[in-house]
């Protein structure tokens, strides 16, 4: 079964177009599962300028920043409407490299979002984990989603029908440009915008 993994759900989140994607990919690929990976407090970005950037969870800066408290400051906090079509998955109370928490942060954070978006899947943000991770997802029977096992990202690998795990950012693209991946086998999605 092909694995399809929306990362960044939110409040941000275009739901009617991760909607459409959602249901265009179930309907043109057989034994399929796409997952929502749901974040729960995000900051308000509605005053961006480009709808990509409206949607995302975070500012930008902040990949610049040494201090990752800095994603401690979302200023929003909710779950958009989830279609029971999906699965849902936690990606974190906060999206924070779990890595630099300690083991009690990271369980806080794994166990709520795991519990709010009503899943037993933890996708850690930014493809981060360590052994703490780990151990904690194992403790409470939570699925930890790895990059490591193979997932290839939409937004970078063009779409190969032999492969089962794939993820993407739902903002990276427009229907016309998630059709054409499937389709036309377009990798750099922002060229055909």
């Amino acid at each position: 079964m092909t694995r399809f993994r929306f990362d960044d759900i939110s409040l941000n989140t275009d739901m009617i177009l991760a909607n459409a994607m959602m249901e265009y990919t179930i309907n043109t690929n057989r034994d399929c599962e796409v997952i929502y990976c749901i974040s729960p407090i995000v900051f308000n970005m509605s005053m961006e300028e480009t709808q990509e950037r409206r949607e995302s969870i975070f500012p930008k800066i902040l990949h610049a920043h040494s201090d990752y408290r800095d994603f401690y400051k979302g200023d929003i906090c909710g779950l958009p409407d989830i279609s029971p079509l999906v699965t849902t998955a936690g990606h974190g109370i906060i999206h924070v490299d779990h890595r630099l928490l300690p083991e009690a942060a990271q369980e806080m954070s794994i166990l709520t979002s795991c519990s709010l978006a009503k899943g037993d899947i933890f996708v850690p943000p930014f493809n981060k984990w360590n052994e703490i991770t780990q151990d904690i997802c194992d403790k409470h029977g939570i699925e930890l989603v790895r990059f490591e096992d193979g997932w290839l990202s939409m937004e970078h690998n063009i779409y190969e029908s032999t492969e089962e795990l794939y993820y993407c950012h739902t903002r990276a693209f427009t229907m016309e440009t998630w059709k054409a991946w499937f389709e036309d086998g377009v990798l750099d999605v922002k060229s055909i915008w």
